[in-house]
């Protein structure tokens, strides 16, 4: 655990920003920033690390990046400096227990912006660090370059279906082991039988309910762990 000292709370890090706190929700849920700790319900970062990102972030911004993309950079580089950095000192095996420990990935796939503000405010005080997608064929694209712990996914998604997105990450190696529960509204069992045979691990129905959801995120995410 890192010191009071090196440890500042979301306000804090606006500051630093000089961004809203709502922005700085964002790069939390996009896996920009990353909590190192907790304080209760409150998410504490470590300081020298916003202030490492604060500047990788104005760079990529001078790009012309997306908060996604920007998330692909910042994911990749510290997957090489995890690698090449060594196993022992001070400041390196900080860095490597942080990735192996840090929160859960969830991608939520979701066309409904009313839908995906829920899903995160229901999620916001537990350990999970979330990338938005709105369409089929992005969700598919973020599968493999954000790789998520788990996928929440709307069936309604528009350019491939929930239920194509399913079919096609259960069917490659890479993403088949990837657990994926659906959160839907069916009108008929035969739309639960499909999404089966799809491959989902399970299914939430719309309109969410709270401890549902959560508790089927934990159960599932549960389930995977045990797998490996």
């Amino acid at each position: 655990m890192l010191s009071n000292e090196t440890l500042i709370d979301i306000k804090e890090v606006a500051n630093e920003f000089g961004k809203s706190v709502e922005s700085i929700r964002k790069y939390k849920n996009f896996g920009i920033i990353r909590v190192s700790d907790k304080n209760g319900n409150k998410d504490l970062f470590d300081r020298s690390e916003i202030l490492d990102i604060r500047i990788q972030l104005k760079e990529l911004r001078l790009k012309g990046l997306t908060l996604s993309q920007i998330a692909d950079e910042i994911e990749s580089e510290r997957k090489f400096e995890n690698k090449t950095s060594p196993t022992s000192g001070p400041n390196s095996g900080s860095i490597v227990s942080q990735s192996h420990e840090g929160p859960l990935k969830i991608l939520l796939a979701d066309k409904d912006s009313v839908v995906r503000k829920t899903v995160t405010e229901y999620i916001e005080d537990l350990d999970y660090s979330i990338c938005e997608t709105t369409n089929g064929e992005e969700t598919i694209a973020k599968a493999f370059t954000f790789i998520p712990d788990l996928i929440l996914l709307d069936l309604q998604l528009p350019k491939i279906d929930g239920y194509q997105v399913c079919k096609m990450l259960k069917g490659n190696s890479t993403t088949q082991t990837i657990p994926i529960i659906v959160i839907a509204q069916f009108k008929t069992n035969a739309d639960k039988i499909n999404l089966i045979e799809c491959g989902a691990d399970d299914y939430v129905e719309k309109p969410l309910d709270k401890n549902e959801l959560i508790a089927r995120i934990k159960m599932v995410n549960q389930r995977a762990l045990k797998s490996h």
